[in-house]
């Protein structure tokens, strides 16, 4: 990891030739990214009623957790 680098930072190792770069986003950066508090996304993933993913007692989301979101939101699915 390089200095200055978070830790839920993944390397910039390739995929098939890809460069899969940052894999995973905080709620903080989800959050913004949503254009909603963080306590809305909180509340959310202890209802299991958005997708996210646990890496121990860290909440983490992929971009494609944050379109199937912004989908589900689209459709009036959330609340």
């Amino acid at each position: 990891m390089e200095s200055g680098e978070s830790h839920h930072t993944a390397s910039r190792a390739s995929a098939g030739g890809v460069n899969i770069g940052r894999v995973f986003l905080t709620v903080e950066e989800a959050a913004e990214r949503l254009g909603v508090k963080r306590s809305w996304i909180y509340e959310r993933t202890r209802r299991n009623t958005i997708p996210h993913r646990k890496l121990g007692k860290f909440v983490r989301f992929t971009e494609q957790d944050l379109r199937a979101i912004a989908e589900a939101a689209s459709i009036g699915e959330l609340r």
